[in-house]
């Protein structure tokens, strides 16, 4: 039996094996934050996995969760320390105000991407810059 070849005269076996041994190197990100790598990640457009209205106010809460600030002050200290504005790359604050994008889940100061505390509380469902270009194109 011989073996196939896909366009690149590459094998279909060796093919599949090389993408599954680069999809089980951790990323850039997770080894630079020194992260410990995701198995499952979850795919972006799974519609199960609402997120709903997650914005972090100016004083670092997340809105659509109250339980959060019952708990430990250091696991979310620890949480948003690690935390990097999507378009500027500037560390977490909770003076400022950030919102999270509901499609990439990336999360952005809101001077970066002119959004307001008042906008915000307006906005159902929040796309950032980038995924607003990239749902024009399709």
């Amino acid at each position: 039996m011989s073996e196939q070849f896909d366009s690149s005269g590459v094998t279909v076996s060796c093919r599949k094996r090389l993408f599954s041994l680069i999809n089980d190197l951790p990323t850039v990100f997770e080894v630079v934050t020194e992260r410990k790598p995701v198995k499952d990640r979850p795919s972006v457009d799974s519609g199960s996995k609402s997120r709903g209205s997650t914005k972090r106010s100016s004083d670092g809460q997340v809105k659509s969760n109250p339980k959060l600030a019952d708990e430990s002050y250091e696991d979310e200290e620890d949480e948003h320390s690690e935390t990097l504005c999507g378009s500027c790359g500037g560390n977490y604050n909770a003076d400022e105000f950030w919102i999270g994008c509901d499609i990439c889940e990336r999360w952005f100061h809101g001077k970066c991407v002119k959004i307001t505390p008042a906008k915000a509380e307006n906005i159902k469902q929040y796309k950032c810059p980038s995924c607003s270009m990239k749902r024009g194109r399709q």
